[in-house]
């Protein structure tokens, strides 16, 4: 559930253009720009995975990834009613 924010940055001439992918998915792109952020406002597991920067002009295309892991506390234990409490020592 905590927010990440993922950041990339490339100059080029001509300006290149910016893109977020995770696998094959564009997640976010921005035209003529020199910085790029993908904010995740709260990561699952689910989230877990590759993500890519990738800046590409006229000239060429270049691309950074990386790996997200996620960790999470523990879940609460669920209680039903087949739980047994003996009074006595333990």
């Amino acid at each position: 559930g905590t927010p990440v924010e993922l950041g990339c940055e490339a100059e080029g001439r001509p300006p290149p253009l910016l893109s977020w992918f995770r696998g094959v998915t564009v997640l976010r792109e921005e035209p003529v720009s020199t910085a790029l952020r993908l904010f995740l406002p709260g990561v699952e597991p689910d989230h877990a995975g590759t993500y890519s920067c990738v800046a590409e002009n006229r000239h060429g295309r270049h691309n950074r990834s990386l790996q997200l892991h996620v960790a999470y506390a523990p879940r609460s234990p669920i209680l039903n009613g087949s739980l047994w409490v003996v009074a006595g020592d333990p």
